[in-house]
């Protein structure tokens, strides 16, 4: 039976990050880890893609990143790995049990995404849930954004699965609503996790 596997990225901030997402580093890695530790009963191989070897206290696996461009991109390498897989961001923060999406995973037949919140007829890529034998993905990849590079390939909405279950912190307006029903919930921009502290959910969650 293949294994879960869940994966991120990390490199060093360069000419092509932005000002939000300059901030991201080991410790970054090691909560998310956490959050899924916390919020899976199933055993997962957490995988961090990384630019240079990284020290960590969590079980946490690296592999080198091998693109040339170190750029948003390269969210698409993990694909390589082919086997069931949730690809989150470093400003992800899990809040809930999410056994029910490994699940997809393991038996799913295409990549589940999130709505855009903008543009609800096209996915964003917030979390991915990918079954195995997705390396098409990488393989036909050219070095285009990761996000807009997945609007190539079928998709499942994973609102339609799981409404209301992975959402979106400013476009569903955690802010001020609350967590709601969310089990998932993903940063874009600004702001992100250190700026929302005076928050219970984030100090209980972001750990």
């Amino acid at each position: 039976m293949s294994r879960l596997i869940v994966a991120t990225c990390l490199w060093d901030a360069n000419k092509h990050s932005q000002p939000f997402s300059r901030g991201y580093n080991e410790s970054w890695v090691e909560k998310l880890y956490r959050g899924f530790a916390r919020n899976l009963t199933v055993p997962f191989h957490f995988i961090l893609f990384t630019d240079r070897p990284r020290n960590f206290t969590e079980p946490i696996h690296q592999r080198p990143l091998t693109s040339t461009r170190l750029d948003y991109g390269c969210f698409t390498e993990p694909y390589k790995l082919n086997e069931p897989m949730i690809l989150a961001g470093l400003d992800t923060i899990i809040v809930g049990n999410i056994d029910h999406m490994v699940d997809w995973c393991m038996n799913g037949d295409q990549i589940a995404l999130p709505r855009d919140p903008y543009k609800p007829e096209q996915s964003c890529n917030g979390v991915a849930l990918v079954p195995a034998g997705q390396r098409k993905v990488f393989d036909d990849w050219r070095g285009e954004s990761d996000m807009v590079w997945l609007r190539n390939f079928p998709w499942k909405p994973i609102d339609d699965l799981w409404p209301r279950q992975v959402l979106s912190l400013k476009a569903h307006k955690i802010r001020d609503l609350g967590l709601q029903e969310a089990r998932i919930v993903y940063f874009h921009g600004d702001p992100k996790p250190p700026a929302l502290m005076n928050l219970a959910w984030v100090r209980q969650h972001w750990t």
